[in-house]
């Protein structure tokens, strides 16, 4: 069966949608480093596998949808800001769904993806609450705005954010791809945590404007990314640095961030398809046969 694979991107921070209906392989490590490989795959941030037999009863197959996040490196995602949006996007552009709002499935949870009008325009998902206290931390610990030596010499301003998935945002004076080469790695890798963490280094320029960088686990540099830049806001915003809606600026671009009054937190930003790619015959088998995980 030929496998075809959609690719898309926002703002640089790219997946791959594997639709069993269009052959792909089923979810898993190996088959993900394989088409993530920039070298020899197809290239990616990650997978994005779906949408896949639902766990448990849905009342409305237009509107709901279960799929799994991977990252580049094959460890599996709870769930992507980013990811979710094309996600969406793709169930709509591929007549999955005529639906404008649909709710997407994830092992970190549900959420409501609002998509643009057009289907090409920017689009937003409610990633719901968050909290200060991190299951990177011993105990479920909260951290906010914490002095935090993550290697010796180097401390930061930390503040723990989770949305599904962890993040640990360092405030600095100078949010630089450099200095998120440098200490990104020791942040994700820091021995104090018991999950690790992604990490967001954090200038806030004025009260509704913030500029990050970023260091994701499992993926490294990223040019852009929707939940960090949610934990970045939502930190910034539990410091009393910023006012509950903020502009968001990334090296990939800009996407804004809104704290609604009952605490939810909600992302809207742009999505860009990049296309079909059908993978050769003699490729398929470096996919390893995997079985759901």
């Amino acid at each position: 069966m030929t496998t075809t694979l959609v690719k898309y991107h926002t703002l640089g921070n790219d997946y791959l949608v594997a639709d069993p209906e269009l052959g792909a392989p089923a979810p898993g490590a190996a088959a993900t480093r394989a088409l993530c490989d920039r070298r020899t795959g197809v290239g990616a941030d990650g997978v994005l596998y779906g949408p896949l037999p639902a766990a448990g009863p849905v009342a409305d197959t237009q509107d709901t949808f279960d799929v799994r996040v991977f990252n580049a490196d094959g460890s599996e995602c709870a769930r992507s800001a980013n990811g979710l949006r094309i996600f969406a996007r793709y169930l709509r552009e591929h007549g999955r769904t005529r639906r404008d709002e649909i709710t997407l499935r994830t092992p970190g949870g549900d959420v409501r993806v609002r998509l643009g009008s057009p289907v090409t325009a920017a689009s937003t998902i409610d990633l719901g609450s968050w909290t200060h206290h991190s299951p990177a931390l011993a105990g479920g610990a909260e951290l906010i705005g914490v002095p935090l030596e993550i290697e010796p010499g180097t401390e930061v301003n930390a503040t723990a954010v989770h949305n599904g998935v962890p993040h640990l945002v360092a405030l600095v004076d100078d949010a630089t791809a450099e200095l998120a080469a440098r200490i990104g790695p020791a942040i994700v890798g820091y021995a104090g945590f018991a999950e690790r963490p992604n990490a967001e280094l954090l200038t806030v320029e004025d009260r509704r404007t913030l500029r990050v960088q970023i260091w994701e686990r499992g993926v490294g540099y990223a040019p852009a990314s929707g939940s960090g830049a949610c934990a970045a806001a939502c930190a910034a915003h539990r410091l009393g640095l910023t006012d509950p809606s903020v502009t968001v600026v990334m090296p990939g671009g800009t996407v804004a961030v809104e704290i609604t009054k009952d605490e939810r937190v909600l992302l809207s930003g742009p999505s860009s398809c990049v296309g079909r790619v059908t993978l050769a015959d003699e490729f398929v088998p470096h996919l390893g046969a995997e079985g759901p995980q």
